[in-house]
């Protein structure tokens, strides 16, 4: 099972420190540099990438979403975690088949 790399998006605020740390470069930030994320092409359940696209993206304001992108190329060595200083990235030791890509944020 891949790494599940959580991004909270009630906490983001696109400083870009994660997207730097990583060593695989898997990582980016929007273009409008407002949203740090991974790159669509590493994520490995699609639902992930478009729950970005359609409930992210182009907003200014924090969405209470955290979104569960399965990614096989993620080494899993926390740099990202470890970097960002609104906690708003995570690392889960897999992404477990059949979890929804989406989790509301309370």
């Amino acid at each position: 099972m891949p790494p599940d790399v959580v991004y909270d998006y009630s906490k983001c605020t696109g400083n870009g420190q994660c997207v730097q740390v990583c060593p695989v470069q898997i990582l980016e930030l929007t273009a409008d540099k407002r949203w740090c994320k991974a790159i669509d092409g590493y994520v490995d359940n699609k639902e992930a990438a478009e729950a970005f696209h359609s409930q992210v993206e182009g907003k200014k304001d924090a969405v209470p979403i955290k979104i569960h992108n399965s990614m096989s190329a993620c080494l899993g060595c926390a740099a990202c975690v470890a970097a960002c200083p609104e906690g708003a990235i995570n690392i889960l030791p897999e992404f477990p088949e059949g979890q929804s890509a989406v989790e509301q944020v309370k």
